[in-house]
């Protein structure tokens, strides 16, 4: 790095320069971070547009009105971004004190390289740092920017840092302000807190603060829901999130749990998807809301609750939640998928006998997304481990039976394709048929009666295409 910052000050001539924000903290914590900050005294477009060419990189205009620009380097060992920023105010401390969290609000000078045992630290962050503590900056750092009381929680999570009392105190007071912050940010740091290991935990401390309740009024309709009629004693709500503790205690022990299939279950989970979503964190937001329709389709019937249509409704429900986020649709279409189908596993688990024909369908329905949904299923049962409607046979028989669907769905994935026998043109040509829904349906017992070894050419198929036509 002393090369870049000798480039730095040898292209800001006489101006001042600084760096700030998360890289000198995580430098100073010994952890890596590709994102460096810059803060210069002039107009730091030039500065961007210097460096950007000398080190051969793009540069991009993040903040027009706030004059902050990026340079996106290519293919350096050390960092994906420099980012440049105008400081603000007379001088680096009233720019520092307009920042975030003291941990984030020292700076150290750039003068060829960077001293770090002379770091500017006005308001102890060094201290906090230390003491592995989140400190809002000052008293206007929340009406500022109200995403910082979030942001706290996803720092805390990823640091596991604690959040100062006082600091918490000013976040319930003002929890109500995180909706006048735009979605797309709320969305890219909540997910960041689904991605730690222990999310399940910080979603109670966020639940504490009150800024769920304020970013999702479904789940102030979950609370409410079930506490007399529910095996969890204080409702769906606990439900939900000990169900998330489940995911993730199954997946934070993955190999143990699954000892050949953990490390391909892994890989499987941490595909990026998009905006920074990973199939882990789209699986953990799931889990929260898979039972998110309970309330609005319970009925008593026969003295027991009965929540008929919970799966379709709440694959609606969901979709509206992630069309709030700004989420894509390819990522909802998934969330729709796994809650539309999370009570269908427990019909596999009831079968005496896992036959070949209910495992191609189920993943010939499920697709892509049928592993998430076996651990979706297999956290929601052992949410009721330690409670009295828990049954330890019953929930081993379903682990097996799951761990014998994870266990096929990789030996699906890495068979040679079947080869293609027929087509619907072929159908068509053969039985003057019209192209509608009776082609597709052929098609997909045919393809079924190929995966179970009934059938392997064309002349077969056509023969099975001909009795099904004639029923």
């Amino acid at each position: 790095m002393n090369n870049l910052f000798k480039l730095l000050s040898k292209t800001a001539g006489d101006e001042e320069l600084f760096v700030v924000g998360g890289w000198l903290r995580d430098t100073l914590l010994q952890k890596e971070n590709r994102d460096l900050d810059v803060i210069t005294s002039s107009n730091p477009i030039k500065l961007a547009k210097r460096i950007s060419s000398s080190l051969k990189g793009r540069l991009v205009m993040l903040d027009k009105d706030n004059k902050i620009y990026r340079v996106v380097l290519k293919d350096d060992p050390r960092l994906d971004y420099i980012d440049f920023s105008k400081m603000k105010g007379t001088d680096i401390t009233k720019d520092l004190s307009n920042r975030d969290f003291t941990i984030n609000s020292f700076a150290a000078r750039i003068s060829g390289k960077i001293d770090l045992s002379k770091i500017i630290d006005p308001f102890g962050g060094l201290k906090d740092l230390k003491a592995k503590k989140i400190r809002l900056t000052s008293k206007h750092a929340i009406a500022d920017d109200p995403l910082r009381m979030l942001r706290a929680f996803r720092l805390a999570s990823e640091l596991n840092f604690a959040i100062t009392p006082d600091s918490l105190k000013d976040i319930k007071r003002h929890a109500v302000k995180i909706r006048k912050s735009a979605w797309e940010r709320i969305r890219d740091e909540f997910f960041k807190i689904l991605a730690s290991h222990d999310s399940h935990y910080w979603l109670r401390e966020l639940d504490k603060s009150g800024l769920l309740d304020m970013l999702f009024s479904e789940i102030g309709e979950m609370k409410k829901h079930g506490k007399q009629f529910y095996y969890h004693p204080k409702g769906l709500w606990q439900h939900s999130t000990e169900t998330l503790r489940a995911l993730e205690n199954i997946l934070n022990n993955v190999n143990q749990n699954f000892p050949a299939e953990g490390q391909k279950i892994r890989r499987h989970l941490s595909q990026p998807l998009s905006s920074g979503i990973t199939r882990e964190t789209l699986l953990k937001l799931v889990t929260l809301f898979h039972d998110v329709a309970k309330p609005a389709t319970s009925k008593k019937m026969g003295g027991r609750m009965r929540f008929l249509g919970h799966e379709s409704k709440g694959a609606q429900k969901i979709t509206t939640i992630l069309k709030r986020m700004r989420v894509s649709s390819s990522d909802i279409r998934i969330a729709q998928n796994l809650v539309a189908n999370h009570m269908r596993p427990i019909s596999l688990t009831q079968a005496n006998v896992l036959t070949q024909r209910a495992v191609f369908r189920f993943f010939r329905d499920i697709g892509d997304d049928s592993l998430d949904l076996l651990m979706l299923a297999l956290s929601d049962w052992h949410s009721y481990k330690g409670l009295k409607h828990h049954e330890p046979k019953i929930l081993k028989k379903q682990e097996a039976t799951l761990k014998e669907l994870a266990k096929r769905y990789f030996e699906e994935k890495e068979k040679p394709a079947m080869p293609k026998i027929i087509d619907g043109h072929i159908l068509m040509k053969k039985f003057k048929l019209e192209p509608g829904p009776l082609i597709g349906k052929l098609l997909a017992k045919i393809k079924e009666a190929q995966f179970l070894g009934k059938i392997s050419d064309t002349e077969q198929a056509l023969a099975l295409a001909k009795r099904s036509i004639r029923k």
